[in-house]
């Protein structure tokens, strides 16, 4: 049975299939809960509430920073707010806090869309998707799509920010595995300077091991296939997995939610793409890109 709960953040919808239950809310058209067997997968939020650290939230049209909130596109300079001021960067794109419109809902998905229209910074129109799909055997599905409506070439990326959790046990007792063998090095305002080997910077999570009290924030580089990160909390026998072929992988150890999950952000793009042009995306009048990902839990 669909539900869908109205309060002052939006719109809360409940999926259910098998053993998985999911909370998604329309502001942000964000991740609010998952569950396997009444375990939770990721970090969870009430959904009237503002979450903090952009707790599953869609990031578009670029996920993570933009250094000083300022990029240059076809010979013209665009300044965005600045919503990290620490970092003096603009963080996490345009959409997270807007409320989507639910299109279609059963039992077991949502769609939801928005329109993101021109502005000074970012003058350029999106039409955006995001579609939630649960399976009781394979978890949960995520697919983003965005289709360029307007009549100029827009830069673009994409990314999700879900915390993933092995049911709020602190993250010092989890089993780690990274699908990745580079990662960059940042400067002090978090911005990627150079990609080096994992090794150099003892973030060598090729093979699985445990993170302790290892602090991480930062950028990997995947394979460039479809690659599975999971965490696995022994103590539980409980074992969560995030699949994607996303080239690139934000990994965050969560000091800011008491280390109750990590962080782990698939993305089209790097930090700073809008600059750099790293991975950066040329979405043509018409053109549309999608990422996907899937979560799940077992025990092992």
């Amino acid at each position: 049975m669909k539900t869908v709960h109205i309060h002052s953040g939006g719109k809360t919808a409940v999926l259910t299939a098998g053993d998985y239950r999911a909370q998604i809310v329309s502001v942000g058209a964000g991740l609010a809960e998952l569950t396997w067997r009444g375990r939770h997968l990721v970090i969870p939020h009430k959904p009237e509430e503002m979450p903090l650290a952009h707790l599953g939230k869609v990031l578009l049209p670029w996920p993570n920073r933009i250094a000083n909130g300022c990029y240059h596109f076809e010979g013209q300079e665009y300044q965005l707010p600045i919503n990290e001021h620490h970092s003096k960067a603009s963080i996490h794109g345009l959409l997270a806090w807007r409320d989507w419109q639910i299109n279609e809902l059963t039992a077991t998905n949502i769609t939801l869309t928005t329109v993101l229209p021109p502005s000074y910074g970012y003058p350029f129109l999106l039409l955006a998707q995001v579609v939630y799909t649960l399976n009781e055997e394979t978890g949960l599905s995520v697919e983003i799509s965005s289709e360029n409506a307007g009549d100029n070439i827009a830069p673009y990326g994409v990314g999700m920010h879900p915390y993933l959790t092995c049911n709020l046990a602190t993250v010092d007792d989890y089993l780690l595995q990274l699908p990745a063998k580079q990662v960059f090095m940042v400067d002090e305002h978090a911005n990627p300077t150079h990609l080096h080997h994992v090794d150099e910077l003892d973030l060598n999570y090729t093979t699985i091991k445990q993170l302790g009290d290892k602090q991480i924030d930062h950028t990997f580089k995947t394979e460039g296939k479809e690659w599975q990160m999971r965490i696995i909390d022994p103590g539980q026998s409980l074992c969560v997995s995030l699949f994607s072929e996303q080239p690139w992988l934000q990994v965050y150890s969560g000091e800011k939610l008491h280390r109750k999950g990590i962080a782990v952000e698939p993305m089209s793009c790097p930090p700073n793409a809008f600059n750099s042009g790293t991975d950066l995306i040329l979405l043509k009048p018409r053109q549309q890109h999608r990422l996907s990902f899937k979560l799940n839990g077992q025990y092992i």
